[in-house]
């Protein structure tokens, strides 16, 4: 039997981060058990549950059931522990703030893919930002970094001040837009820094 689990928070449409009682955390994306998987997959996930489920509101209201050790929606828990274990994926974002000469600045692990990409994350030397950059010529938000493109990803890297360099182009009025396509990590020139986000 899995361990239990027992924190659990929505994180993006049909991912939860979960950490169970043997250490084990991550996220784990419910997706295909909803849209994709037969039903005697999974035995407990009714017909109506798997429909309200479906809902990204409906989804979102997660929340653990200590007494069973797993996840439930209002009366219902249509996943087993074992089953939300099992599609756990412990990876994290990485982000590394260098200087061009290649001192690291700072190292820092994020969520999973799930919880970062979900609202994308800010670049800049205000506190609130997702990865602080705190150097002379970078301004308190920088840029802001989303992923989208489906079967292509890509990193959007959107200007809100100052110059921006990824992917070979630069960028310094607010509002505009680099693509660059996510195959490798992405690095971001701000000022005098690098950022890598793997």
């Amino acid at each position: 039997m899995a361990a239990a689990i027992i924190e659990a928070r929505c994180v993006a449409p049909f991912t939860v981060r979960v950490r169970f009682s043997d250490g084990m955390d991550g996220e784990a994306s419910l997706k295909p058990c909803l849209f994709e998987w037969e039903a005697a997959r999974v035995p407990d996930l009714s017909t109506e549950t798997r429909d309200w489920l479906r809902v990204p509101e409906n989804f979102q209201t997660v929340r653990v059931d200590a007494e069973a050790g797993t996840l439930a929606w209002a009366d219902a828990r249509p996943f087993s522990a074992s089953l939300v274990y099992w599609r756990v994926e412990r990876y994290r974002v990485k982000a590394t703030v260098r200087l061009k000469d290649g001192a690291v600045l700072s190292s820092a692990l994020l969520g999973g893919r799930g919880e970062v990409w979900s609202n994308g994350l800010t670049v800049g030397r205000a506190r609130a930002n997702t990865v602080v950059v705190d150097q002379e010529g970078v301004a308190p938000v920088h840029a802001r970094v989303t992923v989208g493109g489906g079967h292509h990803p890509c990193y959007f890297i959107e200007v809100v001040e100052g110059t921006v360099t990824a992917g070979g182009t630069s960028a310094s009025t607010p509002g505009e837009r680099l693509k660059v396509p996510a195959r490798q990590p992405l690095l971001l020139e701000l000022g005098p820094c690098v950022v890598e986000i793997e």
